[in-house]
């Protein structure tokens, strides 16, 4: 109830609605905990606490507190993943990234170059798959194609940028985008931990993954017991007494979400869809905001402030409540009259960006290209969180260095903007379907062609029988000529 003057009360719904993802998030920890399906598994908590409240959300609970509802989800879902982008761009880079100059090393540039191309690439494959197979099975329930380019926001992306661009398209016109991205989401998320988990132990009885360690009964569960080592969470960078190191973080991510906004503004006086468009890209605007703040810091010797373990469990903090927060906000009854199209696009889409990743991965050519594959596996039908989950279970000390090169893979994945763009004209009406499609076909084929170019494929290092020895003479791993 709001009442005016000194008696209006606050709007709480916010603080509801986290707290409400705070409470699946524990009822998560505790059905992994208890049920052997989900230990064995390796179901995240988080992703159990999701399906279990869009369940509840969509039971009948969604309004029954004022304003918690899935419009209320929706938007935590985009602002959360604004700070989550917010914070990676913070994050300092690991130490061992860098060499005696300064700069990174080429061997982490190689791998982030191949790894960030095949991202790009199965993107415009997504977007053509989901285009192709909605038009195929769309008449079951009416569903327009153009709903299918959704599909690679919620594979490749993730639940933020699946609800920033659906934002968009909405409001240019085209109803229920943001459901039809929630509920592509759920399925891609689902398909990396059932196909992901598997495919990682089925590997590790290979000997595909090298550094792998036993599962103990506490990464089964999904806690450390209190005898048990654990990873510090981060160093003081600041006397408490003055002020806390977490408030200094959490200031220079307000002060990034500020400039995001300042960002946005400027962007939206470009004309057309373009400025549109870039101007709603807060989670990129976030991102620049935050590589400027952290380069004026670096500027003024202070970037040691931010503390790289303890960002990055901010990091991880968001990412879990974005997940959570995008499968509370999917409305089925809205999607209900098309989940045909919807499972059959997104059941069709995960198998086959399967098949093409683990192609691609088997000829990365270095000594950790099964971590690599499932990491990109996790990363284009999950987020890049997801991804880096599955390469833990294979590499939990970190001994390759394929975290670093999925951290580092930003760059090369820009080469999207171009198949970004080409998606939001057609959206607009700026660009019809067909043509949209001729495009992302030739954008698509363009993305395989530099891969080539750049040597990104290698000696072949494993396959479904298990390690393959590299021939005599074979470069372990090639160097891609825009790195030379």
């Amino acid at each position: 109830m709001h009442r005016s003057g000194r008696d209006e009360e606050p709007d709480v719904s916010v603080l509801f609605g986290l707290s409400l993802i705070g409470l699946f998030c524990l009822l998560g920890m505790l059905l992994r905990r208890w049920i052997p399906g989900f230990r064995s598994a390796m179901v995240p908590a988080f992703v159990i606490a999701g399906f279990l409240g869009a369940i509840v959300m969509n039971l009948g609970f969604s309004g029954v507190l004022e304003g918690v509802d899935s419009e209320l989800f929706t938007m935590l879902t985009a602002q959360l993943f604004t700070l989550s982008f917010i914070s990676i761009g913070l994050t300092p880079p690991p130490p061992g990234t860098r060499d005696a100059g300064g700069r990174t090393q080429k061997v982490l540039l190689r791998g982030a170059w191949a790894m960030g191309l095949t991202w790009t690439f199965v993107f415009g494959l997504q977007a053509l798959m989901g285009v192709g197979l909605v038009a195929a099975t769309g008449s079951l329930g009416g569903m327009d194609p153009i709903y299918g380019f959704m599909l690679p926001f919620a594979f490749a992306q993730g639940p933020g940028q699946a609800v920033t661009f659906a934002g968009i398209f909405e409001a240019q016109g085209w109803a229920n985008a943001v459901d039809v991205g929630l509920a592509f989401t759920s399925v891609g998320f689902a398909a990396a931990f059932l196909v992901g988990v598997p495919l990682a132990k089925w590997g590790m009885s290979r000997g595909l993954a090298t550094h792998s360690m036993e599962i103990t009964d506490s990464v089964g569960k999904g806690y450390f017991r209190d005898d048990e080592d654990s990873a510090p969470m981060g160093s003081e960078t600041t006397f408490s007494g003055s002020i806390d190191t977490l408030t200094v973080h959490a200031a220079m991510m307000g002060l990034a979400y500020l400039l995001a906004h300042v960002l946005a503004w400027v962007f939206g006086h470009i004309p057309g869809f373009v400025g549109e468009t870039i101007s709603g890209m807060m989670f990129m605007n976030g991102l620049l905001a935050a590589y400027f703040l952290r380069w004026v810091m670096r500027k003024m010797a202070v970037e040691h402030l931010l503390d790289r373990q303890m960002q990055a469990r901010i990091t991880g903090v968001t990412t879990d409540y974005v997940v959570v927060a995008s499968f509370m906000a999917v409305q089925v009854a809205v999607v209900a009259a098309w989940l045909v199209p919807l499972l059959v696009t997104a059941l069709v889409a995960a198998a086959v960006t399967a098949v093409v990743v683990l192609a691609i991965g088997q000829r990365y050519g270095s000594d950790h290209d099964f971590e690599r594959s499932l990491g990109m596996f996790g990363t284009l039908t999950g987020t890049t969180p997801t991804g880096l989950a599955l390469v833990r279970i294979l590499d939990p000390r970190m001994r390759t260095s394929t975290m670093a090169e999925m951290g580092l893979m930003n760059l090369p994945e820009m080469f999207y903007i171009p198949a970004m763009l080409a998606i939001s004209a057609a959206f607009a009406g700026e660009l019809g379907l067909l043509p949209a499609v001729g495009i992302m076909a030739a954008l698509t084929a363009g993305y395989f062609v530099i891969m080539l170019v750049t040597r990104c494929f290698g000696a072949r290092t494993w396959s479904l029988r298990g390690p393959v020895r590299a021939s005599a003479g074979a470069d372990p791993d090639p160097e891609p000529a825009a790195t030379r």
